[in-house]
């Protein structure tokens, strides 16, 4: 792997912390804590600096090595069976990614096209990225990254009138469960990924700075609580919960200049650049994983990689079959897999260090 620079690596910081949040985050915190779920996002903010902290303390330790070999390095065979626990549990976050982002597409656009033929144009750049040297997808996604800020700023000024702060009222409505499971629900699917940038090694990463990846995430989850703020100020708790994907929805009421207008379809591709980075990194760290754990070529590890593109591209078709039944996989099941593997697994690693050291 060639290196990339440090602002690349931090536009996928970027990305990640935004991917899911318009498609999963976004409407568990209006159900569990609805008009004080900018309050979740809040203290999700302060405390998803402890994980975002445990991934750069990993990353400085251990400048020359990726998590997996971390933990073969430390744990030794118990490192391996964590291992593939990561793998596991990064295969499932990336199918469960895929998924929504074809559903999205699906049933907010192509609602007249076959899904085969939607997952079948949405698979081929990733494996096509998959195929190319990271550094190359970094410079992709440093590209990407502008083209969102432009689009961020063109909804800012399409939507800053219709704001109505009387519909955040009443604040701390509901109560401190509610607006805590919030919080760990932002934590997990908004800050957590983030552990999936450690298969890039410190030294792989031209004048890495842990300060200037932490302006990234603070700006990322800053970026978040403005989605969610515009949204309940302007739609009101009532109607954003009557929708699905009401943060897609309020794109509806954007004017560019009071003269163009369903400008939603174009802004909207902020959001699947986000997903388009989440499902690569994603693979890319199950890539690079299997080849560490098991040993593999280069050769053999992009057909294997492939093959893992292909099975995903297939069950795409077969879960969630069943109406609703998605957000209570991501509610329920979903999210302990990710505290699973993107925190519990590493502070076995970052204690397992401490007592070496």
């Amino acid at each position: 792997m060639k290196k990339i620079n440090s602002l690349e690596y931090n536009t996928l910081i970027w990305f990640l912390i935004r991917a899911t949040f318009i498609e999963i985050t976004a409407e568990i915190l209006l159900d569990v804590a609805h008009q004080d779920s900018w309050i979740s996002i809040i203290l999700g903010l302060i405390i998803g600096i402890l994980p975002f902290s445990l991934y750069v303390y990993l990353k400085n330790k251990f400048p020359d090595k990726n998590i997996i070999a971390i933990n073969k390095e430390q744990l030794g065979k118990f490192g391996t069976f964590l291992n593939l626990i990561i793998i596991g549990g990064i295969f499932t976050y990336a199918l469960c990614s895929f998924w929504i982002v074809t559903h999205f597409i699906d049933s907010q656009y192509l609602y007249r096209t076959p899904t085969i033929l939607i997952i079948i144009i949405l698979m081929i750049p990733v494996i096509y990225a998959l195929h190319k040297d990271f550094h190359v997808f970094g410079k992709v996604s440093l590209i990407m990254f502008y083209i969102s800020l432009i689009f961020i700023f063109i909804i800012l000024i399409g939507l800053i009138g219709n704001i109505n702060i009387n519909n955040l009222k009443p604040i701390f409505n509901n109560s401190p469960n509610n607006i805590f499971y919030g919080t760990v629900c932002f934590v997990g699917f908004n800050i957590l990924p983030l552990f999936m940038l450690t298969i890039i090694p410190k030294n792989k990463i031209n004048g890495y700075s842990p300060k200037k990846s932490f302006l990234f995430y603070f700006l990322g989850t800053l970026s978040l609580l403005n989605v969610m703020f515009l949204t309940i100020s302007i739609f009101g708790i009532h109607l954003a919960e009557l929708y699905n994907y009401p943060s897609f929805h309020l794109l509806k009421r954007v004017s560019v200049l009071d003269v163009i207008d369903r400008v939603e379809s174009i802004l909207s591709l902020e959001w699947f650049l986000a997903l388009f980075v989440q499902i690569v990194v994603a693979l890319y760290f199950v890539k690079k994983a299997i080849r560490e754990t098991f040993n593999t070529k280069e050769k053999t590890n992009n057909i294997l990689i492939t093959i893992v593109c292909l099975i995903i591209a297939f069950l795409t078709t077969i879960i969630f079959v069943t109406k609703d039944t998605e957000i209570a996989y991501f509610k329920n099941i979903l999210i302990y897999i990710l505290y699973t593997v993107c925190l519990i697994i590493p502070l076995i690693t970052f204690f397992k260090s401490l007592k070496k050291t």
